[in-house]
């Protein structure tokens, strides 16, 4: 799970129909970003993140905010983190006089998911009140089916979906969602998914834990507990680097056992940033070390208290291996299982079908990819040329059931792989532990050792309860 902060350039962490992505050398992409990013507006914000240089935020540095020109909004204890408003222009320079401070940055508020995520369409040929299961080509391609025949279906383990909401009221979902301990960390917004919002979080919880009720999918760990922290607008897309850190601490805090991260962002340690729609922004250099920073306190905390993190690799298609100067957040972080995806090959019901070919568009490369998952491809032309979307990962929705493809999809695969792993060892593991695990128990697709697009292979659930 060790990185070294290599990173791509561009996230876009699910693909609706039709979206189209973006893919360029390494070095011409370099030359381009950093002539252009004299001109880039800076990324927007409300508030600033303090960070303390201490890693617990100490009662003399929140007295001294409190008598500051700031207004503190929240604070982050664990982590040593205080975010606070303040229209003093000077707001900066005077809270940096306090030697007990390590920082103070903008506390960016970026599309960490596409703003178009939703693909709503009922499989062909099949009712809503009967099984989507023969349409789950990547259950039968990591062998859940096998895993729970032995049976292990996650009971025991709870999975917090870090996302843009979740819907309480789904068939799917309802029966594993644990609505006491979801929590929302975006102002405004309940962390319940109502249709007509973003349906990224729901389509994630389908695939890591799906109920087994004769109706719709089922997930990886049919019988984990799922839990909602929305920490992403369910409109936008959008949230604060703040409540991404803030939702990895509740849930730790709370006893997630996995965390699973379908987002992420690209930083360039240059001063740019690419959000998941897209669209360049300038971030002062001298602030993305400090981003960094605070992400990784947080997903050290929440190691430290026993909770598996999962992420998701990126949509780019780019090579990380041998790019220095930027950092992809959370996935390139140190105590992370991060994702690349793999799809079919037009499979359209084929049996022989060969399920382990890397995504067009998946980030890889051995520095950044621990394992792979099924995360879908793009539509497929039948023999009388119309379209099909079953080279896509079927899921739950907030209005029914639907395909998406990402890297985003090929995470929570993984997030209930750990679920199982957890559940079969009575509920708590050491992250070090699970993760490898997953690692040792899955399938070498390409090569031995770690390769670049499959990393330690492409995740097994037999093999990870049985081994």
């Amino acid at each position: 799970m060790k990185k070294n902060f290599k990173l791509p350039r561009l996230l876009m962490t699910v693909f609706a129909f039709g979206v189209v992505f973006t893919s360029c050398e390494k070095e011409e992409t370099a030359e381009e970003i950093d002539t252009a990013a004299v001109e880039l507006q800076e990324a927007p914000y409300k508030n600033y993140m303090v960070i303390s240089k201490s890693d617990e935020l100490t009662k003399s540095v929140e007295d001294y905010l409190k008598t500051s020109t700031g207004k503190i909004i929240r604070t982050i204890p664990e982590i040593g983190i205080a975010v606070v408003s303040s229209k003093d222009a000077d707001f900066v320079k005077n809270t940096l006089k306090n030697r007990e401070i390590q920082s103070v940055v903008p506390d960016y508020e970026i599309k960490w998911i596409p703003s178009e995520i939703t693909a709503e369409a009922n499989p062909p040929s099949i009712g809503d009140d009967e099984t989507y299961f023969s349409y789950l080509w990547g259950m039968d391609a990591i062998d859940a089916p096998e895993a729970w025949n032995a049976g292990y279906t996650g009971e025991g383990a709870t999975v917090y979906i870090l996302d843009s909401g979740v819907s309480a009221s789904h068939p799917d979902i309802a029966p594993n969602l644990n609505v006491d301990l979801s929590m929302s960390f975006i102002e405004g917004e309940g962390w319940n998914a109502a249709p007509g919002y973003s349906a990224h979080g729901t389509h994630v919880a389908g695939t890591v834990a799906a109920a087994d009720n004769n109706m719709g999918v089922i997930g990886v760990a049919p019988n984990a507990e799922l839990v909602a922290v929305k920490v992403l607008s369910g409109v936008t897309g959008s949230g604060p680097f703040s409540a991404i850190n803030q939702g990895i601490i509740y849930a730790a805090n709370t006893g997630a056992d996995v965390v699973n991260m379908s987002l992420g962002a690209t930083l360039s340690k240059n001063g740019w940033l690419i959000d998941a729609d897209g669209i360049p922004y300038h971030i002062p250099a001298v602030y993305i070390q400090e981003v960094i920073r605070a992400q990784q306190r947080a997903i050290d905390y929440a190691f430290r208290k026993g909770t598996t993190v999962v992420a998701s690799a990126g949509n780019d298609g780019v090579n990380y291996d041998g790019n220095r100067s930027d950092v992809k957040i959370p996935g390139g972080l140190n105590n992370v299982i991060t994702v690349s995806a793999t799809a079919p090959d037009g499979w359209n019901f084929n049996p022989d079908a060969n399920y382990d070919i890397p995504s067009s568009y998946t980030t890889h490369g051995r520095s950044l990819v621990d394992v792979a998952a099924p995360g879908g491809d793009f539509d497929t032309f039948n023999e009388d040329g119309s379209v099909h979307h079953f080279d896509y990962i079927l899921s739950s929705t907030p209005t029914g059931w639907s395909w998406m493809s990402g890297t985003s999809m090929a995470a929570p695969h993984v997030s209930g792989v750990a679920a199982l792993i957890i559940g079969k060892n009575g509920g708590q593991m050491d992250p070090r532990e699970v993760a490898k695990q997953i690692e040792q128990t899955a399938d070498q697709i390409d090569g031995r050792g770690k390769s670049t697009f499959f990393g330690k292979g492409r995740v097994n659930a037999y093999r990870a309860v049985t081994e």
